[in-house]
C-alpha cells in the first residue's frame, strides 16, 4: 500500500458527493509544488473537513494512493485558513460573492 504525506493549498471548492448508504464523501484538488492532486475523503472525517477547509486553505494530508491515482485522505491538518481580508461579509459571517456594495 502506497502512502503519501503532502503539504499544499486547496485549489478547488470542496465538493460533497451523496452516496446511497448515506456516507459523506468529499472531493477536492490539492496544489503542491506546481502539481495538482485529486483527493478524496470519506466517513466522519468528511464532516469536519467541509466545515474547516475552504478554497485557498493550506493543509497537510496523510493519504493512501488508490488504483486511479487519487489520494484517499486518512488524516489532515489545517495549517492556515484562507485570508478573507477586504471581502464583504453578511451578518452571519458568510461571504457574499455576487452582491454589489455601495460605499
Amino acid at each position: 500500500m502506497n502512502t503519501a504525506i503532502i503539504t499544499g493549498k486547496v485549489d478547488s471548492d470542496v465538493k460533497v458527493i451523496n452516496t446511497k448508504n448515506g456516507t459523506p464523501f468529499c472531493r477536492f484538488t490539492l496544489l503542491s509544488d506546481g502539481r495538482k492532486f485529486n483527493c478524496l475523503i470519506a466517513g466522519k472525517k468528511a464532516f469536519s473537513f467541509v466545515y474547516e477547509v475552504k478554497l485557498g486553505s493550506k493543509i497537510t494530508i496523510e493519504s493512501v494512493i488508490n488504483d486511479r491515482n487519487q489520494l484517499v485522505v486518512q488524516k489532515f491538518k489545517l495549517l492556515s485558513p484562507p485570508n478573507y481580508f477586504g471581502q464583504v461579509f453578511d451578518y452571519k459571517g458568510h461571504r457574499m460573492p455576487h452582491k454589489k456594495v455601495m460605499f
